[in-house]
């Protein structure tokens, strides 16, 4: 009987096993690159492909964003911001403890404020918040009614 080390026993054995009870649809939901457009049930307001989002401004979904001029839109997880001259999208993950439902907007100070702890988080795209790291900013490209956010 060949001697065989502990370590090289596992580095050849264990991914074999692992793709054998998990087989190919594991390497498929691990691809990066999807074709395949989702769009929500019914009439939605927006489209997704990938990690690019399309959003029909002019759809009553996106009113709180045309009306407050921001809103937390939850199932993409981002935050969508209307200045006077663009958009912006960001991450809804608050960078201090990871909360995405308990945002607030304060247009005087141009800041979101996570209801969590009330950390605030400027939306330059650089200026840390009051605990953490700044949050995460999203491309965006508005082009009639449509606004198209790519996440990164």
């Amino acid at each position: 009987m060949k001697k065989i080390k502990r370590r090289e026993f596992l580095n050849n054995t264990c991914p074999r096993v692992a793709m054998a009870i998990l087989g190919v649809s594991f390497l498929n939901a691990c691809s990066k690159e999807s074709e395949e457009v989702i769009m929500p049930e019914g009439d939605s307001g927006y489209a997704v492909n990938g990690k690019i989002i399309e959003i029909d401004l002019s759809h009553p979904t996106f009113d709180l964003l045309a009306n407050q001029g921001w809103m937390n839109f939850t199932a993409q997880k981002i935050l969508l911001l209307k200045t006077e001259s663009s958009y912006l999208a960001f991450n809804n993950l608050c960078p201090h403890q990871g909360a995405r439902d308990a945002w607030s907007y304060s247009p005087s100070e141009s800041i979101f404020v996570c209801g969590r702890h009330n950390n605030s988080y400027p939306t330059d795209c650089v200026s840390e918040g009051t605990n953490s790291g700044p949050l995460q900013c999203y491309s965006v490209n508005k082009i009639g009614n449509t606004l198209t956010v790519t996440k990164s």
